[in-house]
C-alpha cells in the first residue's frame, strides 16, 4: 500500500467539486493508494503524472515507487485542471 499524500492546492480544489462527485472521487483515491497504476498515464508536458476521472473531474498525481508514495497535484473540472502544473 502506498502513502496517499494531497498538494495544498490539491486539497482546495476537491473542495470545491460539487458534492455528487466527492464520494467516487474518495473512492477512486483509496483505489489508488492501493494501486497507483490504476489511473492513466498523461503525456507531453505532464509525462510521468497520471489522472483518474469521475464523470467531467479529473485528479492529477504522480507515484514516487522509492517512496513508497502518491502524490495529489491537482483537481478539478478537465477544461481547467491539465493546464496546472
Amino acid at each position: 500500500m502506498y502513502k496517499l499524500i494531497i498538494a495544498p492546492l490539491a486539497k482546495q480544489q476537491l473542495k470545491k467539486i460539487p458534492p455528487r462527485y466527492k464520494y467516487p472521487l474518495k473512492l477512486l483515491l483509496g483505489e489508488i493508494k492501493e494501486d497507483p497504476s490504476y489511473g492513466k498515464p498523461l503525456g507531453r508536458e505532464l509525462t510521468g503524472k497520471l489522472s483518474i476521472r469521475v464523470g467531467v473531474h479529473r485528479v492529477v498525481y504522480k507515484v514516487n515507487e522509492k517512496d513508497k508514495t502518491v502524490l495529489v497535484i491537482t483537481a478539478g473540472h478537465r477544461a481547467t485542471v491539465y493546464k496546472r502544473k
